[in-house]
């Protein structure tokens, strides 16, 4: 396999800058404590929660900017890549199957097919996951307590993190078994030159 994807230098500092925040943000969330109605907190569970806030919010701000250059984008990278819906796309998912129904990896980069569509139900979770999170930083009182606006969007909120989990999980786990093929996909992304 062969990938000769150049991906624009915006995509690589946006996939960049989710990689961060979204691993940063379910780390933290394994020692961080929400403020519960009349509970203690530990400080290190009190600042865990305010800091995972703060990088909630630049998360947001990277999604909405990341939604921002796909719709727009003019390389492979754009919305057609992450949701490869149309005729084209989805024979190229077809494909991709295929190809792993006979034990080899798709290409990687930007062709789409399979890849992108992971990669856009991934963005998908990631966006989920920002948008309650933002919804919460400013409907949820500092006190805990939680009216049932903030309690509706908690739940959705958790309920979506088991995605993002199993995303994160799966897509750490692809990158490891493209290096160890020998594919360049991690440093074709994370090559800023």
């Amino acid at each position: 396999m062969t990938e000769t994807t150049v991906w624009a230098r915006q995509t690589r500092f946006l996939h960049l800058g989710l990689a961060m925040t979204i691993s940063f943000q379910l780390l933290i969330s394994l020692v961080m404590a929400a403020p519960e109605d009349g509970e203690k907190r530990s400080v290190i569970e009190s600042l865990s929660f305010e800091v995972h806030e703060w990088v909630g919010m630049a998360a947001l701000l990277i999604v909405l900017a990341h939604w921002f250059w796909s719709v727009n984008a003019q390389d492979n990278s754009g919305i057609r890549h992450l949701f490869p819906w149309g005729k084209i796309g989805r024979a190229s998912v077809m494909e991709d199957l295929r190809q792993l129904k006979n034990r080899k990896l798709p290409e990687g980069g930007g062709k789409g097919g399979l890849p992108g569509f992971v990669h856009g139900l991934g963005f998908l979770a990631a966006t989920g996951m920002a948008v309650t999170g933002g919804v919460l930083f400013f409907i949820l009182p500092e006190d805990g307590s939680k009216n049932a606006l903030a309690e509706v969007f908690h739940n959705i909120h958790g309920f979506i993190a088991n995605f993002v989990w199993a995303y994160w999980g799966g897509h750490l786990a692809t990158a490891i078994l493209h290096k160890k093929m020998g594919h360049d996909t991690v440093k074709n992304m994370f090559n800023f030159r």
